[in-house]
């Protein structure tokens, strides 16, 4: 088998038509995603994504560069990601770098899973059929009656937990406090509460409101420091009860490492669309397993991140992100949905997901 082509396009779901108020929080790039398409001579079609950092560099980089180097390659070929790397990124960079080697990735493990009549998961180890969730439905246009109804269904629903976001809008930490203590009363005091500052609080206003919190019983505080500073991290794992997760936009295991060392993170949350590809996330899954670390991807792409935590692990629940459902909906026509708080692992070879060539091409906004 040969590659005989790689195009790789920029993606805004609104441009669809597709209403993003929930994901506003994320701003004007929020919804934004790149594709990368490899064909084959032999009729197989890889599909790969990632998300919206720099989104028409990362695909001017799978256009040009990678696409020169790899046409003509077998993509079945097991070194064949490994020689990528060595030529394009031998002093392990990451942003642009490893945003388009995550999108190549996952679209050359999309061929490999189909080329061999299996899906990504059962490829990369087949340890579940389905998974957990934890479902961010506490989105910050909400009001609290709004979060309470939200987070009670979902956990009706059977999800394992919810998740809210915080340090958005521009509310104070204390306005946050509330509208967290008001779902735990709506979710009762079993299921998961998780609350996600992306990166958004500094050093004193984690602590305050982690201390305010402290009733709340959170699973984890996520990403709750600006630049997932490991050392101020370390100061607020020292001091608060609860446990930090972080990592799903990051890039580079040593980061992840350094999180896990220097910071004191608890949960490790690696993202296949960011971390490099499954290949990489399985790396830092290994990781955090040798430090008793619990995983648990976030970041959304929960349709790529299912094979991930399925293929991988036999525990362990992941993030479905009411958020992002336009960015499913617009790549394949539909949304899988959890099942009695599973998200079950399609039956179809590869990433067993159907695209919507049409619905794509209408929401295409680089090349033009």
């Amino acid at each position: 088998m040969r590659i005989t082509r790689i195009q790789a396009s920029v993606h805004r779901p609104v441009a669809a038509g597709e209403q993003e108020n929930r994901a506003t929080y994320a701003g004007t790039d929020g919804p934004v995603f790149v594709r990368c398409r490899i064909d084959t001579d032999e009729g197989i079609t890889g599909n790969g994504f990632t998300g919206r950092f720099l989104a028409a560099e990362v695909s001017h980089f799978l256009n040009h560069a990678l696409s020169e180097a790899i046409t003509g390659k077998d993509p079945l070929g097991l070194d064949l990601m490994a020689a990528i790397e060595r030529h394009f990124n031998p002093r392990a960079m990451t942003g642009v770098v490893v945003s388009a080697l995550s999108a190549l990735e996952i679209a050359l493990t999309d061929i490999r899973a189909q080329a061999a009549g299996k899906s990504i998961a059962v490829l990369l180890g087949g340890k579940r059929s389905r998974v957990p969730v934890h479902v961010t439905c506490g989105l910050p246009h909400l009001d609290i009656d709004a979060l309470q109804a939200a987070s009670s269904r979902a956990i009706q629903a059977g999800a394992a937990g919810v998740k809210i976001v915080i340090a958005a809008k521009g509310r104070p930490w204390q306005e946050d406090a509330e509208r967290i203590l008001a779902i735990r009363e709506a979710i009762g005091p079993d299921a998961d509460l998780i609350a996600d500052a992306n990166c958004g609080f500094d050093l004193p206003t984690a602590r305050n409101l982690a201390f305010a919190v402290s009733d709340a019983r959170l699973a984890w505080l996520e990403e709750p420091l600006r630049d997932n500073d490991p050392r101020r991290l370390a100061e607020l794992t020292g001091e608060i009860d609860c446990p930090v997760g972080a990592g799903q936009m990051e890039q580079s295991e040593y980061r992840f490492e350094q999180l896990i060392r220097q910071g004191g993170v608890s949960v490790i949350q690696p993202n296949a669309v960011f971390a490099g590809g499954f290949s990489k996330a399985l790396d830092v899954i290994r990781l955090a397993g040798r430090h008793n670390r619990d995983t648990c991807p976030a970041g959304g792409w929960d349709f790529i991140n299912l094979h991930l935590m399925a293929g991988a692990l036999e525990h362990g629940a992941m993030e479905y992100h009411e958020g992002h459902e336009s960015i499913i909906r617009c790549i394949s026509g539909g949304v899988p949905s959890p099942v009695d708080g599973y998200l079950n692992v399609p039956d179809a070879p590869g990433l067993g997901v159907a695209i919507d060539e049409s619905a794509l091409e209408t929401a295409r906004i680089y090349p033009r």
